[in-house]
C-alpha cells in the first residue's frame, strides 16, 4: 500500500461541516433577525392602533355646510399607544383630501392652538377646516399614525363613517 495518501479524516470532514453550519446560522441570526423583528413590531403597533382608535358617530361626527367645516369625535381605548397623529380623509364627489390631526396642524379649529391628540380611554371632538373641499362631502375615514421608535408608521384606515348634516 501507499503510505503518501494524503486527504482528511472523517473526523475532521465531520468538524468542518458543523463549524460551517454553526457560522451559517450565526450569520443568519446576526443579521436577518434583526430585520425581521423590526418590521413585526411595526405591523403589531398598527394592529394595535387601529383597534384602538375609534370614529364614533354620537352626533358630533358631522358636516356644516354652512360653515364649510366637519365635526369628528375620536375615541382612544384602554391601550396605551404613541399616537404621532391622527389623518382624517375627507371624502367628496370621488375624491379625497388628507388632514393631519396633531399639535402643529393649521386646519383644526381653533387654529395654531395646542391640539392634544386623545390619551388612553378619552375621547374628543375635533373640528377640521374644510374650506378646501370642493362640492359635498359624503364621508371620513380616520388613520392612526404611530411612533415606533424614531420613525412614524402610518397604519390602514381604522374607521369610517358617512357624515350627516350638523
Amino acid at each position: 500500500m501507499d503510505k503518501n495518501r494524503k486527504g482528511i479524516s472523517a473526523v475532521v470532514a465531520t468538524v468542518m461541516i458543523i463549524l460551517i453550519t454553526v457560522a451559517s446560522v450565526t450569520v443568519v441570526w446576526v443579521a436577518v433577525i434583526p430585520m425581521i423583528s423590526d418590521k413585526l413590531d411595526s405591523s403589531t403597533v398598527c394592529l394595535d392602533a387601529v383597534s384602538q382608535i375609534q370614529l364614533l358617530d354620537e352626533g358630533y361626527t358631522c358636516w356644516d355646510d354652512a360653515a364649510d367645516t366637519v365635526s369628528i369625535q375620536v375615541k382612544h381605548g384602554s391601550s396605551p399607544l404613541e399616537l404621532a397623529d391622527i389623518q382624517v380623509l375627507v371624502s367628496s364627489g370621488g375624491d379625497t383630501t388628507m388632514f393631519k390631526v396633531s399639535n402643529d396642524t393649521t386646519t383644526v379649529t381653533p387654529v395654531g392652538a395646542n391640539i392634544p391628540l386623545p390619551g388612553v380611554n378619552e375621547e374628543k371632538v375635533y373640528v377640521i377646516d374644510t374650506s378646501s373641499v370642493s362640492g359635498d362631502v359624503s364621508s371620513v375615514q380616520i388613520a392612526p399614525v404611530v411612533a415606533v421608535g424614531t420613525d412614524e408608521e402610518i397604519c390602514d384606515v381604522s374607521d369610517t363613517r358617512t357624515l350627516p348634516d350638523c
